[in-house]
């Protein structure tokens, strides 16, 4: 699914279930490839690794990289990290239940925050041979090309990025996320928001939607068309905890298979990668420092943890000691 689907996930109003099946790609990569993707992460701080303890004085925060979709694997690693999060002062995700249900509310009463409610729709911002790829593959997905043609070009993004063999179930909410979050509230502890959902959505609205479909070419070619293939790679990186060799695999094949120009495609990418990663990360940080306790447990998207911007490495930075810990 390439990285916006990674990135992406977390802006869906209920789960997935990871129930497609697929081979994963990274055994399918030539050994150039596989070698020029491992020397393009070597320098990479944190670059594996889904549970990290950060520790400064007294403060214990373990950082755990989370999955949004659901997965049975996902069972036993709760249970291994249970009493992590009954003995925790707080846990903080990137939003809690509580507060996505307020930003669908919120979305339902406002329906130009995920709809173009003026002006042209997408059949007039686009190629005729791009919205003829985006009317198929919303078809694919039960979406009437009128429909999608008044989605934004975010929310139609998300929409498309999730192969059609994914089922919505109630079930397929409980992500990692969900789980521990339900943990700390069966055992009393305080639950919070590192940010409230709706920015996030506002920032993706912020471009005029003339540069927002110029940008939705770069989503649709980094998504694909949904291969499930391409999904279970993603899984599979999560659970061996790599998802940071995922992410880089992701952008050499969008970079290799655009229409784009290489710069303006190489601008695409940073732009994705700053806004949905590095950007929040720099917001939460004053978060959790903020939180209140010693013993602290954060759980994010495994891919905010990695790299010079990643929730790990920013911490170092206000003078923690990082530390590997299980999964």
């Amino acid at each position: 699914m390439r990285a916006f689907l990674l990135l992406l996930l977390c802006l869906l109003p209920s789960g997935v279930l990871a129930a497609c099946g697929g081979s994963d790609l990274r055994q399918t990569l030539s050994p150039e490839d596989r070698a020029r993707i491992t020397a393009s992460i070597a320098d990479i701080p944190f670059k594996e690794g889904n549970h990290w303890i950060a520790t400064k004085g007294t403060r214990r925060v373990h950082v755990l990289g989370t999955l949004h979709t659901n997965d049975p694997r996902m069972e036993k690693i709760t249970e291994g990290l249970a009493s992590l999060i009954t003995g925790a002062d707080a846990l903080l995700i990137e939003a809690t239940e509580a507060d996505q249900a307020a930003m669908q509310r919120q979305m339902g009463k406002t329906p130009s925050l995920y709809l173009i409610t003026e002006g042209p729709s997408l059949i007039d911002r686009m190629g005729e041979e791009d919205w003829a790829r985006v009317a198929e593959r919303s078809a694919a997905r039960g979406i009437p090309a009128w429909m999608a043609a008044k989605m934004r070009p975010w929310f139609l993004s998300v929409s498309l990025s999730l192969p059609p063999c994914l089922k919505q179930t109630e079930q397929a909410k409980n992500g990692m996320d969900r789980r521990l979050e339900a943990l700390a509230q069966e055992s009393g502890v305080t639950t919070m928001s590192l940010e409230d959902p709706l920015t996030v959505i506002e920032s993706l609205n912020a471009a005029p939607l003339d540069e927002q479909v110029r940008q939705m070419h770069a989503t649709l070619s980094m998504t694909g068309d949904g291969d499930a293939d391409e999904f279970h790679t993603m899984v599979e990186s999560y659970f061996r905890e790599e998802v940071r060799y995922y992410l880089a695999m992701a952008e050499q094949r969008f970079k290799a298979e655009t229409s784009l120009p290489a710069v303006e495609a190489e601008a695409l990418w940073d732009e994705a990668m700053q806004l949905l990663i590095r950007k929040r990360n720099h917001n939460w940080v004053p978060v959790i420092e903020a939180a209140d306790g010693d013993r602290i447990v954060v759980a994010v998207g495994a891919l905010h943890l990695p790299g010079p911007d990643g929730v790990l490495n920013l911490l170092a930075k206000q003078g923690y000691h990082l530390q590997r810990a299980a999964f």
